[in-house]
C-alpha cells in the first residue's frame, strides 16, 4: 500500500501579536495577515492539512486588559485553525473568560486535563479525531498542573474541579478509540520544551505518541527534537513564524514512515498577504482601540529607562513602588523582565503604561519570615550546580536595601551581605507581607528553592493593577525617579556573565 500524505501547521503563543513590520526595503514580516495568507497558500497547495494553534493564543497585546482578548480571538477564527489546545495565558481572566473564550473560538479547543470532580466529566473536550485523505489523527490536548493551579483560587474551582495526570489522561483518550485504527497520535502540549521532553522520556511503554506540537517556551528551533521516538517541536513566538510538517504516513500499520520539519519565517517571499484579514485586522486593532489610550496620564521628570534588567534601574524602582503604595504590603519585589519598554516619558498616557508594564492581573501577599527571606536571597544568588547564578533578577519598592557581594561569584557564587527594610536589618522571627504577583508566586521554586504553603497567600485586590495604577499615577503631576539604593551589588562585573 503507498504511504499517504498530509502537511501539518502549527504555530503556538502568539499572545496577541497581530501587526506585520516592515524593513527599510519595505519587505513584509509577521503578523496576522501574512499567517493568513500562508495557511490558505499551502491549504491550495496540498490535498491533506492540518493547522493546529498550541496555546497562548490571548494576552500580552498592549489591548488585552480591555478586550480581554476579544479582538484577539475574532481574527484567530478568519484562521480556521482545526484545533487549539490551552495555554496558561488562556487561564488569566479565571473560569468564566476561559470558558466564554471556548464558546467564542470557533475551531476545537481540546484540554484533557480538567476535569469536573463530582460529575467525572472533562470541562472541555479532551481530544479529537482528525481524518482526511484516508489518515486519520488523534489529536490531544495537554497542559502542566502548574497551569491548572491558577484558576484553584476561586472557591467555586476549588470545589469542582480536578486535575487529569496528563499520562492517565493520554492513555483514556488512547483507549477510547480502541475499535479505531489511528495512524498518528499528537500532543497539542504548553509544557514547554523542557516539559516536552521530560514527557517524552517517560512516556510509559504502552503509550504510543508520534508527535508533540509544543509551545510556553518562546524558543526559535532551528531542527526538531526526537525523544524516545517522539517528534518534538515548537514554531516560534507571535506570528513571525509558522512551524510546518510534511508527513508520509504507513496506514496499513499506523506509523511515521517519512517526515520533514522546518520553522517557516512569514514574509511577502512565503506567504501570500491576506488583505481581508488585513482589512479586519486593521478595523480592530487600530479603529476600535479606546480614545482614552492616547490621554496623559502623568508626567515624569524626565525620561526613564531600564537597561539592563540585572541592576535597579528608575524604571523598576517606580513599577514597584506603585505596588507598594497601592497594595497593603510590607515591601514588593518585582521581575525585572515584566518591565517591557527600556525607556519612558516625560510625558505618559495609558497606552505607555501598557507598553511599560503590560500583565493585569490579582496581586498577592505572601507571608514569608525574616530568616526565610534571607534563606530565599542566599539561595538566590547562589552558585548553581549548572554554575549559574541569579535564575531571577527583581526590582524592590522603596525602604527595601538589599547589598550582595559578587566577589569569585562564578568560583563561589555570590554572597549577601545584609538585607533591610526602612533601615532596620530583616527579623528572622518576624512575618512580613511580601507583595508578588501570580508569575512570581507560581515560580517561588525555582527562584528562591521554596515553596509556601496556601494559607500564606492572599489575593490583595480583585482590582486589576493597571486601573489602580491609572488612578494613583492621576493624582500626581510629576513622578520622580526615588534616588538608587535598593539593590547594591558590589565587585561584580556584567562583562563576566557567562552566556
Amino acid at each position: 500500500m503507498e504511504n499517504k500524505k498530509i502537511t501539518i501547521l502549527h504555530a503556538n503563543d502568539i499572545h496577541g501579536q497581530l501587526n506585520f513590520t516592515v524593513d527599510e526595503e519595505l519587505k513584509l514580516s509577521g503578523g496576522i495577515s501574512l499567517t493568513s495568507g500562508y495557511i490558505k497558500k499551502v491549504r491550495s497547495e496540498e490535498p491533506n492539512v492540518f493547522f493546529g494553534i498550541s496555546g497562548d493564543v490571548l494576552q500580552e497585546d498592549i489591548w488585552g486588559s480591555d478586550y480581554k482578548g476579544t479582538n484577539t480571538v475574532n481574527l484567530i477564527n478568519h484562521l480556521k485553525p482545526d484545533a487549539i489546545s490551552l495555554g496558561n495565558h488562556e487561564l488569566d481572566y479565571g473560569l468564566a473568560h476561559l470558558l466564554i473564550f471556548k464558546e467564542c473560538v470557533k475551531s476545537h479547543v481540546l484540554c484533557t486535563n480538567i476535569y469536573v470532580s463530582q460529575l467525572e466529566e472533562p470541562l472541555f473536550m479532551p481530544s479529537m479525531i482528525y481524518e482526511t485523505g484516508g489518515i486519520r489523527m488523534l489529536l490531544i490536548g495537554v497542559i502542566p498542573k502548574a497551569f491548572f493551579n491558577r484558576i484553584m483560587s476561586d472557591e467555586f474551582c476549588r470545589n469542582m474541579l480536578i486535575y487529569k495526570d496528563t499520562y492517565e489522561a493520554i492513555r483514556d483518550e488512547r483507549k477510547k478509540y480502541n475499535d479505531k485504527k489511528i495512524d498518528l497520535v499528537v500532543l497539542m502540549s504548553h509544557y514547554g520544551i523542557d516539559g516536552d521532553i521530560a514527557l517524552a522520556e517517560n512516556m510509559p511503554d504502552d503509550i504510543h505518541v508520534d508527535l508533540i506540537l509544543g509551545g510556553h517556551t518562546h524558543i526559535d528551533m532551528e531542527k526538531a527534537k526526537v525523544v524516545n521516538d517522539i517528534i518534538i517541536a515548537q514554531s516560534s513566538y507571535g506570528t513571525t513564524h509558522i512551524g510546518r510538517f510534511d508527513l508520509e504516513i504507513d496506514t496499513e500499520h499506523g506509523k511515521i514512515a517519512d517526515w520533514r520539519w522546518e520553522r517557516v519565517p512569514l514574509t511577502d517571499d512565503t506567504s501570500n498577504f491576506d488583505y481581508e484579514v488585513d482589512d479586519l485586522a486593521d478595523k480592530i486593532v487600530f479603529h476600535e482601540k479606546p480614545p482614552r489610550a492616547n490621554a496623559k496620564l502623568c508626567e515624569f521628570a524626565e525620561v526613564y529607562t531600564q537597561k539592563n534588567r540585572l541592576y535597579e534601574s528608575d524604571l523598576g524602582d517606580i513599577i514597584s513602588d506603585i505596588f507598594a503604595d497601592i497594595y497593603p504590603i510590607d515591601f514588593a519585589i518585582l521581575q525585572s523582565g515584566s518591565i517591557r519598554k527600556d525607556e519612558c516619558g516625560p510625558e505618559l498616557t495609558e497606552k505607555d503604561l501598557k507598553q511599560l508594564y503590560p500583565f493585569d492581573d490579582y496581586y498577592y501577599s505572601v507571608k514569608i519570615s525574616g530568616k526565610e527571606l534571607k534563606e530565599c536571597f542566599d539561595y538566590l544568588f547562589s552558585l548553581k550546580p549548572d554554575g549559574s547564578i541569579m535564575n531571577g533578577t527583581f526590582q524592590y519598592s522603596r525602604g527595601f536595601k538589599i547589598v550582595v557581594d559578587g566577589t569569585d561569584c562564578w568560583e563561589k557564587g555570590c554572597k549577601v551581605k545584609s538585607i533591610s527594610l526602612f533601615g532596620e536589618e530583616l527579623e528572622d522571627d518576624r512575618v512580613y507581607n511580601v507583595g508578588m504577583t501570580r508569575n512570581c508566586t507560581d515560580n517561588c521554586f525555582t527562584y528562591f528553592a521554596k515553596s509556601f504553603d496556601d494559607s500564606r497567600y492572599s489575593i490583595v485586590s480583585l482590582s486589576t493593577f493597571h486601573d489602580l495604577a491609572k488612578w494613583f499615577l492621576g493624582q500626581k503631576e510629576k513622578v520622580v525617579a526615588p534616588e538608587k539604593g535598593r539593590f547594591i551589588f558590589e565587585n561584580f562585573d556584567p562583562a563576566t556573565i557567562k552566556k
